[in-house]
């Protein structure tokens, strides 16, 4: 028996070998691999299966990794009257023994492990395929290469600065592993490796991924395409949107321009409705997904579900924020800002996702904005949306705006103009009669804003559509845009928590800890500052 050992904690590589066809029924039924895993395509197939089922977790796309960054950013809070789930991250005084931070780094490692043994297998996968399933084989191992570029990514925005902290990227990433550990002998206690280094392997994964995914971007199961996969696994366009969101991070903004303007211009996807909005988002594979992660009535977080801890038939913690709750002075510059729900305005369909209303039966806050993008705690089939059709046309307008005001090309920012402004119409009603208007320079007329001003304006923009989708920390750490984080809810006094961009500290609680496991058993762990 072959054994692969993960790394800081040696244990041994968790592989899903179940021949189920539908892989949301695909369960782990052992903990280590064994060389049978690779020698038939049905095996395989579940072993690349099990990778989003690994995403699945509450540890991470199934609540975790969509609730850290709201409760640590200025768009939620929790409530007053709740348990003890976020009560560090909501007080900003989370330190690296935080549960929830522990097993998203151990949920994102093992998935990692996971792809790595399927990556060093592509040999193995090729040869017992047949001349049928060859394309199928060679999608198999893509799309692992594109998982295992989006968790890096993950990893990245969670645990460290953002790429741009220093010039060259030279300041501490995640440990880059990615070759499996096959000898017990062998290294098990990675150091952390540059930012710059572990950005230089997404890029090196995603490439690999489009040129082994099929280029139509369909999903193969079993020999033919599959249609019911083509939103709940990677394929090409999918890959395609990672790589447009990863260049953002990365301020490549012509590859992030062109990455969004593939995917738009596949036709495979449609921005939602104005009218239809609410309950298209909430539909599981809707027209504007890109990527998300499945349940089913019988599989799935449940009770650990982000939908039970937002639903006031829930565990009801998770509430936004409100202008009323946001206006106590700090005495410091930043005095006044809008709360999320006063982010948008009253004809903005969006706003219906923080729905003011009261806190459950448990006692709590009243006329309060909350959540209700994920509701389902009776089946649970809602799928949490990773990738979305809006954030291409976002990503598209950001990236030609910024190439607008580097390189003084009006042109461009024209163009900008017509991505943020067909997002802007479709969700507000109004915004036909007041749409975004810029200029680079000169005197503005009036209703025009400067390109600059533009910019702070498509951040809030994105503020307005993800909210509650687990991205508005990261805008502000990318950006780094000052906030005030709220630590407490509706109508109790309200701890505000000031982030200065340009004071030495401002990452320091905004990038969580390594937990502290890690660093105790791993001599070559070095800690994030402040914790």
């Amino acid at each position: 028996m072959k054994k692969i050992y993960s790394i800081t904690v040696i244990t041994s590589l968790l592989l899903i070998v179940s021949c189920s066809k539908d892989f949301l029924d695909v369960k782990p039924q052992q903990s280590v691999l064994t060389e049978d895993v690779f020698k038939s395509m049905a095996t395989t197939r579940a072993a690349v299966n099990g990778l989003y089922s690994l995403m699945q977790s509450y540890s991470y796309y199934g609540r975790d990794a969509m609730v850290i960054p709201e409760v640590l950013s200025d768009n939620a809070t929790r409530s007053v009257r709740t348990g003890n789930r976020y009560t560090g991250m909501n007080t900003v005084t989370h330190t690296a023994t935080d549960a929830n931070v522990s097993r998203m780094w151990s949920q994102m490692y093992q998935i990692i492990t996971n792809t790595n043994a399927i990556i060093a297998n592509e040999a193995t996968i090729k040869k017992i395929a047949t001349s049928l399933e060859q394309e199928e084989a060679a999608q198999l191992v893509g799309e692992a290469y594109a998982v295992r570029a989006l968790v890096y990514f993950d990893l990245m925005k969670f645990f460290a600065r953002p790429l741009n902290f220093t010039a060259d990227g030279s300041h501490l990433g995640v440990p880059l592993v990615i070759k499996p550990i096959t000898n017990i002998t062998e290294v098990v206690y990675p150091a952390r490796n540059t930012a710059a280094e572990v950005y230089a392997q997404i890029d090196k994964d995603i490439t690999a991924a489009i040129a082994l995914l099929p280029q139509t971007g369909n999903v193969i199961s079993n020999g033919v395409v599959n249609n019911t996969l083509f939103k709940i696994r990677m394929n090409r366009f999918s890959t395609l949107a990672l790589k447009a969101r990863v260049s953002v991070y990365k301020s490549d903004w012509a590859s992030a321009a062109d990455a969004a303007n593939q995917v738009i211009a596949s036709g495979r996807y449609a921005l939602y409705t104005f009218g239809n909005m609410l309950q298209d988002f909430r539909t599981q594979n809707s027209a504007e997904s890109i990527f998300e992660i499945a349940n089913n009535t019988n599989d799935n977080p449940g009770t650990d579900s982000y939908a039970y801890l937002c639903s006031q038939q829930g565990y009801g913690e998770m509430l936004g924020t409100i202008q009323s709750m946001n206006s106590r002075s700090t005495g410091t510059t930043l005095t006044t800002f809008r709360g999320l729900y006063d982010a948008y305005s009253a004809t903005d369909v969006r706003r219906g996702f923080v729905a003011l209303g009261n806190r459950n039966s448990l006692g709590g806050e009243t006329n309060v904005p909350l959540p209700t993008k994920y509701i389902n705690i009776s089946t649970y089939m809602e799928n949490i949306k990773v990738l979305r059709l809006a954030e291409m046309y976002l990503i598209r307008g950001e990236a030609n705006a910024r190439l607008a005001v580097a390189n003084s090309t009006p042109s461009l920012l024209t163009t900008s103009l017509t991505d943020i402004n067909l997002i802007r119409k479709s969700r507000d009603t109004a915004s036909a009669t007041r749409p975004f208007n810029a200029q680079l320079s000169g005197t503005l007329p009036a209703g025009t804003i400067s390109a600059n001003a533009y910019l702070d304006s498509i951040i809030v923009e994105r503020r307005k559509e993800f909210a509650f989708e687990g991205q508005r920390l990261f805008d502000l750490n990318r950006t780094q845009t000052n906030f005030v984080k709220i630590s407490s809810g509706g109508n109790a006094t309200s701890r505000l928590i000031q982030y200065t961009a340009t004071t030495s500290n401002f990452f320091v609680r905004t990038i969580l800890p390594i937990p502290v496991t890690q660093v105790q058993n791993n001599p070559n762990m070095v800690q994030n500052p402040g914790f």
